[in-house]
């Protein structure tokens, strides 16, 4: 299956998992095997997240999208994005904090920060956020792994220490796109970002 950053491509590849007989866990679950778990980071526009959410309608998939507070381009704390993240919820996405570091004071903080940034977001979608990851991490250099283990869903969390990691980050699938993967592990995390997932041009989002 040929990589790019369509909808359709996208569509296609959670066909082809459903067909293996993978399970789509949200980050609540862990199968015993064959458990794929399929996350977003809404780094830039909440916008972008229908296309995810449609194609995973569609196709009877359940994802978890990861929002910011800090977001130069949209606000956790408006109408408009509270209206989308209510929608997520209804369509049967669950959310989750995507945690930046950086607006934390000092690192022994960083626990107590991050649950009351969780409960921010909880209280204007008006839905308990009970999960977090953080947001760039490679950038910041701040590792998480070993903060709140309970609530803690970042890529090398104690939670997914036996999944095999795969991410679009910067629009680039660093060991080929997960439509690559469908046979050759047990336990995937898949990260994708909304931004890069287009219709028809890549330049729609942006």
């Amino acid at each position: 299956m040929k990589t790019n950053f369509t909808i359709g491509h996208y569509k296609k590849t959670l066909e082809s998992y459903i067909d293996s007989g993978w399970v789509f866990d949200d980050v609540s679950l862990r199968s015993e095997n064959k458990s794929i778990i399929m996350v977003h980071d809404v780094d830039h526009d909440i916008l972008n997240c229908i296309n995810l959410i449609n194609a995973e309608n569609e196709m009877g998939v359940t994802a978890t999208y990861f929002l910011r507070l800090h977001a130069r381009s949209y606000n956790m704390l408006c109408r408009s994005s509270i209206s989308i993240a209510k929608e997520l919820l209804e369509r049967g996405a669950k959310i989750g904090l995507h945690y930046e570091p950086t607006f934390c004071p000092c690192e022994s903080k960083y626990s107590h920060h991050i649950v009351k940034q969780m409960d921010t977001l909880s209280e204007a979608i008006g839905s308990e956020v009970s999960y977090f990851n953080i947001h760039e991490p490679a950038r910041t250099k701040v590792d998480l792994s070993g903060f709140l283990p309970n609530k803690n869903r970042c890529y090398n969390s104690s939670f997914f220490k036996d999944y095999k990691y795969l991410s679009d980050s910067s629009c680039r699938w660093r060991e080929g796109c997960f439509s690559e993967h469908v046979d050759r592990w047990d336990r995937l995390l898949v990260l994708t970002h909304p931004m890069w997932w287009y219709n028809s041009y890549p330049d729609e989002n942006y």
